[in-house]
């Protein structure tokens, strides 16, 4: 196994709004991932995250990884408590749907 890589968001956007923005934190994880690494992922001077961001950012991994795999691999540190509910409601959601679909 490899090892632990802290990702500090704000080291890679300026903002966690849009897609966009999202997308540049999902590559990041998803490179340290296949580098068979860990993931910290911190929230440092990050107050709040929108549904748009989330998806993009770490929901879209569902289409590379099961749930339980990016569950031990990847944490969120340095995080608000509307950080957390936010990432938490959206993992539920999209795991809960393909429950239903599967």
């Amino acid at each position: 196994m490899g090892r632990l890589v802290k990702i500090r968001v704000k080291d890679l956007v300026d903002t966690v709004y849009s897609n966009d923005d999202g997308k540049v934190v999902y590559s990041e994880v998803k490179k340290q991932l296949q580098d068979n690494n860990k993931v910290a992922v911190s929230f440092d001077t990050i107050g709040a995250l929108n549904t748009s961001f989330v998806n993009s950012a770490f929901i879209e991994l569902l289409n590379d990884y099961d749930f339980n795999f990016i569950k031990n691999h990847i944490q969120f540190i340095d995080s608000t408590n509307q950080i957390n509910q936010m990432i938490k409601s959206r993992f539920s959601f999209e795991v809960n749907k393909t429950k239903v679909y599967h």
